[in-house]
């Protein structure tokens, strides 16, 4: 897999920030499915604090995490998520692929590419999830999803690991996507670890890019890919990746 180039990870934070608001405008008062606790105003309070963030990261070039952060103003939450997004894309599209900027992992691709990609994921995340607060469920396109899966497994789980001091289960997993790609994977109690070939994994999960991606965010039920072999597994590593 191929992480998309750097011009097309900022069009889709673009779109999918763009579609994001189009769905938050359809009413701030419901829930958001399976993010427990949050009304549609919450998510988009959750999306301008993380685009306020970036864009200071990324607009003065940080090289260290700033002291102080952004705040919100009053306001109308979605006129401010609105212009924050227009801020991001202009800080985003004011830098270089490899512009030296601060990130929270040592093992990410440096630069402000690592930016670019984490808000790309990031906003088709949250647009699925505003979306599905007003009942629509649009996919995440296939080569955005396969890339999702990539960072998921690279960057975002150790975090998640290090940060929650998560104990995962141990086991095997193959992830198959109708799209042509395939992640083998070794769970175990303090990560995950890539490994080039599984014969026979415990448990192995089939479905769309955007269907696996969904499931591995905990954004829709693990009924929503075809699993087979030791289910518990794949349902216990799953429920450990749900933030």
């Amino acid at each position: 897999m191929t992480t998309p180039a750097y011009s097309e990870l900022v069009t889709a934070v673009r779109r999918e920030g763009e579609a994001m608001l189009a769905a938050i405008r359809l009413g701030i008062e419901p829930d958001v499915p399976h993010c427990e606790g949050w009304t549609v105003e919450d998510l988009a309070r959750h999306v301008w604090q993380v685009y306020a963030n970036v864009t200071l990261y990324v607009s003065t070039r940080a090289t260290s995490r700033p002291e102080v952060l952004p705040q919100m103003p009053d306001g109308d939450p979605v006129e401010l998520l609105a212009d924050q997004l227009d801020s991001l894309v202009a800080a985003l599209s004011e830098c270089d692929a490899d512009t030296p900027i601060w990130t929270w992992v040592f093992n990410a691709p440096e630069g402000a590419i690592f930016w670019a990609r984490r808000m790309a994921h990031e906003s088709a995340v949250h647009r699925f999830d505003a979306q599905n607060a007003h009942g629509i469920q649009e996919p995440i396109a296939a080569e955005l999803a396969a890339d999702g899966i990539d960072e998921l497994i690279d960057i975002v789980v150790p975090r998640v690991y290090s940060r929650d001091q998560v104990t995962g289960p141990s086991g095997t997993v193959a992830l198959h996507s109708t799209d042509g790609d395939v992640w083998h994977l070794l769970l175990e109690a303090a990560g995950v670890r890539r490994v080039e070939r599984i014969e026979t994994p415990q448990v192995a999960a089939t479905g769309t890019c955007s269907a696996l991606l969904l499931t591995l965010y905990g954004r829709v039920p693990t009924t929503s890919v075809d699993v087979t072999g030791d289910v518990d597994l794949f349902e216990k590593w799953t429920s450990v990746l749900n933030f």
